[in-house]
């Protein structure tokens, strides 16, 4: 392929490896795909490098989403994805160029882990990136035996995207989803919530009024951290009254649980409409949005 078709394809957002184009891309992957595949995507471990370092798949390039610059501060607020240029070299100082076809691997110990991860898979995604998977289950899912321990390399590369604005809901957005009944969903877990409970960065607690919520434990499998079944998922949300089809955005303190429900709302429910916050809570309370708590007469579904 042509350097020059190459960029085109890049700017139309629609650049994968033409050896992948037939073949079904999972939104999930496993460890027996990973190792089927190992030579045809890049892997990123968005784990703390210590972490990274103790123990990683081969190949993997470290790219921890705590140590890196996955989310910046603007407007003087905290959890932003970065601007396309600065976003485009952090992809770049992986070795992104923009063509790869890439897995995501955290870790599933903890449920804000896994939505950790889902962020770096919506930032990708974000970038123009056609193909990003998940590893079900985190680096807990992989054989010991198939991990190795140090430092990986990746040469630099200049990354060319192109942000997707499809994918990324704001303030006006998100009062227009609320005007018009639309579900603008909170998965932080029920304290936070409720009010009872409060991230630091966040300045009040409680929920966007009018918002509805559902625990990011109830969509994942206790003991393994992976995803439960689309079905069972459904299920959930029927459960908690909320629809899954048509716009709708997720939110959270600052966009990483609320990237855990973007994830299962767009890409394991295959909702295109579904956005995600990117302000979430610090936004809404900072650009006036009304809030409230378990003290008022809230009507949601969790509590």
């Amino acid at each position: 392929m042509s350097f020059y078709l190459r960029c085109i394809l890049v700017l139309l957002g629609g650049l994968v490896p033409l050896h992948l184009f037939a073949a079904s891309f999972p939104v999930l992957a496993d460890g027996s795909w990973l190792s089927r595949n190992k030579t045809e995507v890049v892997v990123l471990d968005v784990r703390p490098r210590a972490q990274f370092m103790h123990g990683h798949w081969p190949q993997a390039r470290w790219a921890g989403f705590r140590e890196l610059d996955w989310q910046v501060e603007r407007y003087g607020l905290p959890g932003y994805l970065p601007r396309e240029t600065k976003l485009a070299a952090l992809l770049g100082s992986l070795g992104l160029d923009g063509s790869e076809s890439v897995v995501v691997i955290g870790s599933a110990g903890h449920p804000r882990q896994i939505a950790e991860a889902a962020r770096v898979v919506w930032s990708l995604m974000m970038a123009g990136f056609q193909q990003v998977a998940l590893l079900d289950g985190g680096i807990e899912s992989l054989s010991v035996r198939d991990l190795v321990k140090g430092a990986s390399l990746a040469e630099p590369k200049e990354c060319m995207i192109r942000l997707r604005d499809d994918l990324l809901a704001d303030s006006y957005r998100v009062q227009g989803l609320l005007d018009n009944n639309k579900p603008v969903i909170d998965f932080r877990p029920t304290p936070y919530f409720d009010g009872f409970e409060r991230d630091p960065q966040v300045p009040e607690g409680g929920t966007i009024y009018d918002g509805v919520g559902i625990p990011p434990e109830r969509l994942l499998d206790r003991d393994t951290g992976r995803f439960l079944s689309a079905k069972i998922i459904q299920q959930e949300f029927e459960r908690y009254g909320i629809a899954t089809t048509g716009a709708m955005a997720a939110f959270s303190d600052t966009g990483v649980w609320a990237a855990l429900g973007w994830f299962i709302l767009h890409q394991i429910l295959q909702n295109p409409h579904a956005r995600l916050y990117d302000g979430s809570m610090v936004e809404w309370i900072d650009w006036g949005g009304e809030v409230h708590d378990s003290t008022d007469d809230m009507g949601g579904p969790i509590g």
